[in-house]
């Protein structure tokens, strides 16, 4: 089996993340809309991912402005799940979400990143701790506004103005 290399963004200001690579930060931390069982974004198998380090700031004439052979292309970053979904399915669509929310959760998602890399963890993708798992419920997807409200469910053909018996 051959192992592919991937990266993953290490940077940790907004700033500095395409909507590309914020996406993988928020599909990390996001469960799979498309199966139960995956509770985030994860390398298969045969990938072994690594950091996209910042290069260095050359002011040497400032040759980063002509590009780099070695520039990395978002294909070279960890957006396929190892459960076979795309990091776009774990609720990280900002067609789908929204800009606010996109942002908002991109924002939690860098924080949760900030958590593993004080415990040397973010390539750990099964690590986690209490202050992780204190900041996951605000990864969780925003509810369906036309889904039917829990009351409704419970109690049919009631209007919301009358009383509970």
């Amino acid at each position: 089996m051959t192992i592919t290399r991937l990266l993953y963004p290490s940077a940790n200001e907004i700033g500095k993340l395409s909507k590309a690579q914020l996406a993988i930060k928020i599909a990390r931390h996001s469960s799979c809309s498309q199966c139960e069982e995956c509770t985030g974004l994860r390398p298969p198998p045969d990938v072994e991912v690594a950091l996209d380090e910042p290069q260095p700031d050359t002011s040497l004439n400032d040759l980063t402005q002509y590009g780099s052979e070695d520039e990395e292309s978002m294909d070279d970053y960890l957006q396929e799940c190892a459960c076979g979904h795309h990091a776009t399915a774990h609720g990280a669509d900002e067609a789908t979400l929204g800009r606010t929310e996109f942002l908002r959760r991109a924002r939690v998602a860098i924080r949760l990143d900030e958590f593993l890399e004080d415990d040397s963890k973010l390539l750990d993708f099964d690590y986690t701790n209490e202050s992780i798992i204190g900041l996951l419920p605000q990864m969780t997807l925003p509810e369906d506004p036309e889904s039917p409200d829990i009351e409704d469910i419970l109690s049919p053909g009631r209007s919301r103005a009358e009383p509970s018996p």
